[in-house]
């Protein structure tokens, strides 16, 4: 008899624990800016953000535990791809179908003319951030938005905390005197 044959087959059994481990490890590290790049692909709509995120999160359970899957060198770009062009690709579908948390509100609808008054006042909104400054919108949705602190927004805006809290500021004074409301400063 060989050697060969004496030495047992190598080990086959896939390591459950360690996958579970780096995914859990990868999910501590990464899933806010995860999140807050969803959020932001998402419009402010932290349903579909998180829906992305999860989904982000599982193609990466996936992925470890393919056998002879590539290596990832950038898991954290790697998954913020991955749930924005989820959410993108879910906003694309059909907007027809209405949530189910929705879905036995009949007598609680909005009239018309409620729906045209908000419709008027998101629009009036809308427009007032349009004309704040880059930095100001970028700032006021990472924190207001997408939920993060001001540390956190000023790590991805690559500016100080203090910063990030003066242009939100200025941006909130901006406004409420774009909406014709007095500040209270």
């Amino acid at each position: 008899m060989s050697t060969a044959a004496d030495t047992p087959p190598p080990d086959t059994e896939p390591d459950v624990e360690a996958w579970e481990k780096q995914i859990e490890n990868l999910y501590n590290d990464c899933h806010r800016p995860v999140l807050r790049k969803a959020t932001m692909a998402a419009a402010g709509n932290t349903q579909d953000a998180w829906d992305g995120t999860q989904h982000a999160f599982f193609q990466a359970w996936k992925h470890l535990c393919r056998a002879g899957a590539p290596p990832i060198a950038n898991w954290q770009g790697w998954l913020i791809k991955t749930a924005v062009r989820h959410v993108l690709f879910s906003r694309r579908r059909d907007g027809t179908c209405v949530p189910l948390e929705d879905a036995d509100h009949a007598d609680d609808q909005i009239l018309l003319e409620d729906h045209v008054v908000l419709k008027e006042t998101y629009q009036g909104i809308m427009d007032a951030i349009g004309e704040l400054s880059e930095h100001q919108r970028q700032a006021l949705v990472l924190v207001h938005i997408a939920g993060c602190s001001t540390a956190e927004a000023a790590e991805d805006m690559n500016v100080s905390t203090s910063t990030v809290r003066n242009l939100i500021h200025q941006a909130r004074i901006r406004l409420a005197d774009g909406n014709g409301e007095a500040s209270d400063d």
